[in-house]
């Protein structure tokens, strides 16, 4: 029944993009088919007859290069996903599904074959861009939760997926104990999660998993309980321990995505039993010191430190000689001087030859295989010098220091700069070690902290003369940066007055 409903789904849906050629009652039929004709796309279930799926694939990708396969798995065979992302199966649709659902991942498949055609991309290719995702979407979140920096825009990541940001909540689980395969485990649990219109932005974190869900509250969330359940039992498939789990509630403003975070980690942290609590505890110490090591690595790197960056890199790898740090640290290595250079693209082409080349070094040359493609990447930078950095830098402080009252922006500050909103927050961040908001928004508290204490100015009267006319966000940022809120500042002030 359901190979009749896929059969027809495809002929109705997409009658001018997918022909079929044959449907097969069991494994060894497939490849009996796959020997007379060569087919694009395979749809197969993990659990058939004679052959599994899994059997089934790996013979097709032995035997046909640039196969495209869709898995078909339901609740009972989470194990057997982690085992066809190794194979390399292009993706995986969770039973049950309905249309909506199987029309989203059958439109991806022609994407990546028209991408693809007329010439089939390597499989190295295609593996590094679904890597530089999950990084990418690794650096974003660990500047939002580990440097407080503000995320205006999270569909940077998630724009070919949605136009608009409805609503989102964020789910925390911990501890994650399995050290291998850790791309593979969120292409899964985001599989998982991706039910309805529902988009995931993924992380680990050194045993803590963190997904931000984004779709609409009242349509795509449906499912979100089923999705919990099943990641739980997935991951205890995974481990063989219990995994806790906590949820936000939703969030809409963007400027929340700490916050909601935050909370998940509350409901996390209340279901735990009390040496989970501390283990926890010491686990975000860790991931804190970790994350500094790394802004110093790249700060070092693209300002050519190079004796500075060699100490560092020794001891970051120290903590942890696993072959994923090795590649994070090329995807952030390569990636950082080639936004400065704007040359992204061939950073991309850059990182998929380090990738293969990290493939072939054993366990001994890996250290310095990384310091000589750190070296190499650092090059790229010619005269691309600190002077140049700092003598920019300096120019775009002095107009945020004229101008933080109004509404401006880095593109506004770069344009009266001549240069490009990319080089400028790159070179922003290299100088100062800040991003550009997180700066602004110090130089507006530091000067909302000089009225409140000398003015008789209201709260929201303070916000809008720093720049900032919503009083909700101003009175948030103000006690993120002062660790009070402005009414306590300006009673604790009130007091010392008193006492003098």
């Amino acid at each position: 029944m359901e190979r009749q409903y896929l059969s027809t789904f495809v002929k109705t849906k997409f009658p001018h993009d997918f022909t079929i050629i044959g449907e097969a009652r069991d494994g060894s039929e497939v490849l009996e088919l796959s020997q007379k004709q060569y087919a694009d796309v395979y749809l197969l279930d993990i659990q058939m007859p004679k052959l599994n799926g899994l059997e089934t694939a790996e013979q097709l990708l032995k035997n046909a290069e640039g196969v495209t396969i869709l898995f078909i798995t339901s609740y009972a065979e989470f194990s057997y996903a982690q085992k066809a992302l190794q194979l390399g199966v292009a993706d995986y649709l969770l039973k049950p599904y309905d249309d909506a659902e199987l029309s989203e991942i059958m439109q991806k498949i022609l994407a990546r074959l028209d991408k693809l055609s007329p010439t089939r991309m390597e499989n190295t290719e295609e593996e590094t861009a679904k890597q530089i995702f999950f990084y990418k979407s690794h650096e974003l979140l660990d500047k939002v939760l580990l440097n407080h920096e503000n995320w205006h825009d999270p569909h940077t990541l998630l724009s070919y997926q949605r136009d608009r940001l409805d609503a989102y909540k964020t789910v925390v689980m911990y501890p994650f104990t399995k050290s291998q395969d850790l791309q593979q485990t969120l292409m899964i649990l985001t599989g998982i999660f991706s039910k309805r219109n529902l988009h995931v932005l993924p992380t680990i974190r050194s045993g803590e998993i963190i997904l931000y869900l984004f779709g609409d509250r009242v349509r795509d969330f449906q499912e979100l309980e089923t999705s919990i359940q099943r990641s739980r039992s997935f991951l205890l498939d995974a481990t063989g321990k219990e995994v806790f789990l906590g949820v936000s509630s939703f969030f809409v403003d963007s400027h929340s995505l700490t916050e909601a975070y935050d909370e998940a980690v509350s409901f996390l942290l209340q279901i735990c039993p009390p040496a989970l609590v501390n283990q926890y505890k010491a686990h975000i110490a860790s991931v804190q010191e970790q994350y500094q090591r790394e802004k110093l690595l790249v700060h070092t790197l693209v300002t050519k430190k190079q004796t500075d960056f060699d100490h560092v890199l020794l001891e970051h790898l120290a903590q942890s000689q696993s072959r994923e740090i090795y590649r994070y640290l090329i995807y952030l290595f390569y990636t950082n001087i080639f936004e400065i250079l704007g040359r992204e693209q061939d950073g991309q082409i850059l990182i998929n030859q380090a990738f293969v080349e990290l493939g072939n070094q054993d366990e001994s040359t890996l250290p310095d295989f990384l310091i000589k493609i750190a070296h190499q990447a650092s090059k790229e930078l010619g005269e691309v010098g600190s002077y140049h950095n700092v003598h920019l830098v300096r120019k775009a402080i002095r107009l945020i220091q004229q101008q933080f009252q109004d509404k401006i922006t880095l593109q506004e500050i770069a344009d009266e700069l001549l240069v490009s909103y990319s080089h400028l927050s790159k070179c922003f961040k290299q100088v100062t070690g800040s991003s550009f908001n997180a700066f602004l928004l110090q130089t507006r508290m530091e000067e909302a902290i000089k009225l409140l204490s000398s003015t008789p100015l209201s709260v929201a009267e303070v916000g809008k003369k720093v720049g900032i006319d919503d009083p909700y966000y101003f009175s948030k940022s103000f006690k993120k940066f002062a660790k009070m809120s402005p009414s306590a500042f300006i009673s604790m002030h009130a007091l010392s007055r008193e006492n003098q």
